[in-house]
């Protein structure tokens, strides 16, 4: 008979081929599961009390949807590009709206009307324009002076689920950290403020870079419109983030579930390697 081994890894993990699945503090991991962690890239995850994000990926000029309610909306987009004058390519990292107005006069840009605006980094923001002229750019190339530009029904319906504080993610098909929807019942939850969070995050971004993350990060972190700032925070380089992951015996525990006994927690240092992974047939 085999002995079942289960391990308990307190932290959040979220696999890099599978964003949606996120393990929370105190989910139980069995030995497969930890052989994939060890050999699978992991990222962290920020945690968010809104009912909807969004993702932008770059390299796809492709927006996600993101919500609690329903699948994940896929829209077009044209973001910046240093290709045209005063142009500048959008930013890298995870940011939260932080103004929206129906209307929006560019001051920088001849007053260009903007429809549906929802900035989040400096002057940089979703919006719509008046014409559709622009609509050929929309999931084809860059276009914009730094804007992620949407179609006018996309930027309506953004415009609408998007509140002050719902996190905008924007990458280049990789990143380090990824958004996941808090549980709104749950207290089980760390909130930092703006220049405590920015520390956090590099912390973990060093742990995943140097393969520590599993023994030295174990909170789940809030985001929201005050800790964030139009700055935003980094989603790290997810090239460099470590394949393998070590987990230390200090940061684990063993559940030893036997038939004839009642299952208890032991200290991981408990067993010897040679016994951790034993089976007695």
């Amino acid at each position: 008979m085999k002995t079942l081994l289960i391990l308990f890894v307190f932290t959040t993990i979220s696999f890099a081929d599978d964003p949606n699945r996120v393990y929370s503090t105190k989910q139980s991991l069995s030995l497969d599961e930890l052989r994939k962690i060890s050999s699978t890239k992991i990222v962290d995850t920020v945690f968010t009390m809104s009912d909807y994000f969004v993702e932008i990926d770059l390299s796809k000029q492709l927006g996600y949807l993101h919500s609690r309610f329903d699948s994940v909306k896929t829209f077009k987009v044209s973001s910046g590009t240093k290709k045209i004058k005063d142009g500048v390519e959008t930013n890298t990292g995870i940011f939260v709206i932080q103004h929206k107005a129906a209307k929006w006069y560019s001051t920088q840009f001849d007053s260009t009307l903007m429809l549906n605006w929802m900035g989040f980094n400096y002057g940089i923001g979703f919006h719509a324009l008046a014409g559709k002229s622009y609509y050929k750019f929309l999931g084809n190339k860059t276009s914009s002076h730094g804007c992620v530009r949407v179609s006018r029904e996309d930027a309506k319906e953004l415009f609408s689920k998007l509140n002050y504080g719902a996190p905008v993610l924007i990458n280049k098909g990789e990143t380090a950290i990824r958004i996941s929807f808090a549980d709104k019942s749950s207290d089980d939850y760390k909130y930092y403020d703006t220049e405590n969070l920015q520390k956090e995050i590099r912390r973990r971004i060093n742990h995943l870079y140097k393969g520590s993350y599993l023994s030295f990060v174990n909170q789940k972190i809030l985001i929201d419109n005050k800790n964030i700032t139009h700055e935003g925070i980094s989603i790290g380089d997810f090239s460099k983030v470590a394949v393998r992951q070590k987990i230390y015996p200090e940061s684990l525990f063993i559940e030893l579930a036997v038939p004839e006994l009642k299952a208890e927690l032991i200290p991981a240092n408990y067993f010897s390697p040679q016994k951790l992974f034993a089976s007695n047939d």
